[in-house]
């Protein structure tokens, strides 16, 4: 036997996963098909590495989706603390931002990939790069892996290959094919964190704008409440980005229409927010709508706004009556867009789908249909919002596939 474990794919979960199961003392290798390991997580949170959520573990359970629960044994064995120690402990100082992002200190995603490749490394795993994995094998020994380079058996295989987003990282999808093979149901694949599509071109004006502390409201067609959630939101040509709407993508599907309400004010309620509008119209009287508004509103955002009321900003506010003024104070309140779908894989963050997580050992990562073979990171039929909930779940579960195997 080569091995003892082999672990394909090496992202957040593969080296975690290679890193710890070597450090037990198994003979681990590693297969990669890339020149270089970590290439996915580089190009996360912008280049800056949103490697964890500085919350505790039900707030991590309760932004993955669709059995967030799924990961409570993977969580318990290495939550955020205990990670966020982990990467310090091995040189790579870390702080939390807005709604407890954790980032490395130097905003460098290089700090973080090169502690993993360090830590295997260290520990001895066999490291093959510019490998491509063509067939996997189970037999009555183990696994036989045939990549574009060599044959090699193991006793234990951890497939880490992550999904299909990134696909200009090399990511295809090729472990779910695997996976189907050794009798796994793969749960529908769609593209996850991706830009909202809406072709109401009223906001084009605006386009390149980042709305901050802003409120978002996702509803289907029946009005049931999918997503709501105060942030930052981008306004790109025909549709939305920024980190409320790719959250909000988790809950759109494909071919299904639904409805985007933004809230551009959230501090001030109806009472609170006419009471300013009546204040700033008195104060300003003699000044025009459209300079009044620069209180309110980004200069970017004005004139799109002034075609959402259908009002005249060039009257001065002594001009504006009290059913004007209502109008105003209803459209900051809420705007409301038709969603018409996503981007596609090209644009996608992470893979939604994957691996039913029916088929896996919650406490082991070892599927339930061929001994020996374990799961990590983002092949299992979990995703989460943004704020680092990804990441997170890509480490835990290649620690626990790894202290396992």
């Amino acid at each position: 036997m080569d091995y003892s474990v082999v672990v394909i794919g090496g992202g957040p979960a593969g080296m975690m996963a290679a890193g710890v199961s070597a450090e037990k003392g198994h003979r681990v290798a590693i297969v990669e098909r890339n020149k270089v390991f970590g290439r996915k997580l580089l190009l996360t949170g912008k280049g800056r590495c949103n490697l964890t959520n500085h919350t505790d573990i039900e707030n991590h359970v309760n932004n993955l989706f669709p059995q967030g629960k799924f990961l409570y044994s993977a969580l318990n064995l290495f939550p955020p603390a205990a990670m966020m120690k982990w990467f310090e402990e091995r040189g790579v100082n870390l702080k939390v931002e807005r709604g407890q992002r954790v980032f490395p200190a130097n905003d460098d995603s290089h700090s973080i990939r090169d502690a993993m490749v360090e830590y295997m490394k260290n520990n001895g795993v066999e490291l093959k790069p510019l490998q491509k994995v063509l067939e996997c094998q189970v037999n009555e020994n183990g696994f036989l892996i045939n990549t574009d380079k060599e044959k090699i058996r193991t006793e234990k295989l951890i497939l880490a290959t992550g999904g299909c987003s990134y696909p200009q990282t090399g990511s295809q999808g090729d472990g779910y094919g695997w996976a189907e093979k050794f009798g796994h149901k793969i749960e529908k694949l769609e593209p996850g964190l991706v830009p909202l599509i809406s072709k109401k071109r009223i906001l084009n004006e605006a386009r390149g704008l980042l709305l901050k502390n802003v409120k978002i409201r996702l509803k289907d067609r029946k009005e049931n409440r999918l997503y709501e959630e105060l942030g930052e939101l981008e306004i790109i040509e025909n549709g939305f980005s920024g980190a409320l709407a790719l959250s909000a993508s988790l809950f759109v599907k494909k071919g299904e229409n639904f409805f985007l309400g933004i809230d551009l004010k959230p501090g001030l309620d109806h009472k609170k927010l006419d009471l300013r509008l009546q204040r700033d119209l008195e104060e300003r009287s003699n000044e025009s709508l459209e300079k009044i508004m620069g209180g309110l509103l980004p200069a970017k955002m004005i004139s799109p706004f002034e075609k959402i009321t259908g009002l005249d900003f060039k009257k001065s506010g002594h001009e504006i009556s009290r059913e004007e003024r209502k109008k105003i104070g209803e459209n900051l309140k809420k705007i409301s867009f038709l969603i018409e779908g996503k981007k596609d894989w090209d644009e996608a963050i992470i893979t939604m789908g994957g691996i039913n997580c029916e088929e896996i050992i919650p406490k082991t990562m070892e599927s339930k249909i061929i001994p020996g073979l374990f799961f990590a990171g983002e092949i299992i039929n979990v995703h989460g919002l943004t704020g680092g909930y990804n990441l997170q779940a890509a480490f835990s579960t290649g620690f626990l596939a790894g202290s396992n195997c």
